[in-house]
């Protein structure tokens, strides 16, 4: 065998005992990290535990509020959560403070409920100082429901509220300790909200059942209260609502012997209160009760049937020969018709 054939076998031979090598820390490094994520996983376990629950700071923001929606009872807000704990076993890990996911060490697991649908401004990761305090962010903008009670439309007040859970701890595991010094709680003080006037904003803790004889997992809440502005609906809904009623009480101004006019008049304004009835239903979610606008808009569809079914009385009674008789309904009605529409709407607005 000829020389170079010789140093072509030995570069053989040696190449492939680096590939066995490099085979053999692969299987190693195979080998090895089984066991160190076995020792991450001991690491997620609650701190504290042989002591009683973890403590667990808690401050809850509302940074702005968008939007309240009375027909499907959510609003559209903007939260801040900060939360922070003491892990133990994270002291003197880095010289320096350290962010790191948040998956890689313990946390409650902080959790909105009332959610239907938000999206995440800051990344899910924590600040871990050298004392092993650690430190979470987050900052959610959605929707949320929120139950209202709809019986004083448009003059009601409603509690909304976010509320979070420590997911699967109880509060003899998690205790959510609220208002510290770090994490002050409250609202911003100017929203963009303009329809509603919003009270000041507290934390409480709130228990939560996720289900029917499940433990109480341990939470807390933002609540506040606010009041419907009802210039709005003053100036848009009601003002233009009485007015149509007022039609239908003008065709009585009207002379019975033209019966085309005031059938017209009476009839337009009973058909204008109906399509009036419809665009505003959208306003407030299908109710098994009668809200105040609810009672009003009945109270004046009354009103202007009476207007209508007086219009179809005179024109028969004209048509018999009766129009003085005509004339003196017509002259109570004009006197019955408004003080009547002034006791439906102190009735529906204030009764």
């Amino acid at each position: 065998m000829r020389p170079a054939h010789w140093r072509a076998l030995k570069w053989l031979a040696r190449r492939a005992g680096r590939a066995r090598s490099a085979l053999l820390v692969c299987f190693a490094l195979v080998a090895v990290v089984p066991s160190r994520a076995s020792a991450l996983e001991a690491d997620l376990s609650r701190p504290g535990v042989e002591g009683g629950a973890t403590r667990v700071e808690v401050g809850l923001f509302l940074a702005d509020l968008h939007d309240v929606s009375g027909s499907d009872q959510a609003f559209l807000a903007d939260v801040v959560l900060q939360a922070l704990w003491h892990d133990p076993r994270l002291a003197g890990r880095w010289p320096s403070v350290r962010g790191v996911g948040l998956d890689e060490v313990w946390n409650p697991r902080l959790q909105l409920v009332n959610q239907r649908g938000v999206t995440t401004s800051f990344p899910q990761r924590v600040e871990v100082d050298p004392s092993g305090l650690v430190r979470y962010r987050q900052r959610w903008l959605g929707r949320f429901s929120t139950r209202m009670d709809l019986r004083d439309f448009p003059l009601d007040r409603q509690l909304f509220g976010v509320q979070v859970v420590s997911l699967g701890y109880s509060s003899d595991e998690v205790e959510l300790v609220l208002n510290s010094k770090d994490l002050p709680s409250g609202r911003a003080g100017e929203l963009s909200l303009t329809d509603w006037q919003i009270g000041p904003a507290r934390i409480e803790t709130a228990a939560f059942e996720p289900g029917p004889g499940a433990k109480l997992l341990a939470g807390a809440a933002l609540r506040w209260e606010g009041r419907r502005l009802v210039g709005y609906y003053a100036v848009q809904v009601v003002l233009p609502l009485v007015l149509i009623v007022l039609l239908g009480w003008l065709a009585l101004w009207v002379n019975p012997a033209v019966v085309p006019a005031r059938v017209s008049m009476s009839v337009t304004a009973m058909l204008t209160l109906i399509a009036y009835r419809f665009s505003l239903g959208k306003s407030v979610p299908n109710l098994t009760y009668l809200t105040r606008f609810d009672y009003f808009m009945l109270g004046s569809t009354v009103l202007v049937f009476l207007s209508v079914a007086v219009v179809a009385a005179g024109a028969y009674l004209i048509d018999k020969d009766r129009m003085p008789l005509v004339r003196r309904i017509d002259g109570w009605g004009r006197v019955l018709f408004p003080v009547a529409l002034a006791l439906v709407f102190g009735l529906a607005w204030w009764g």
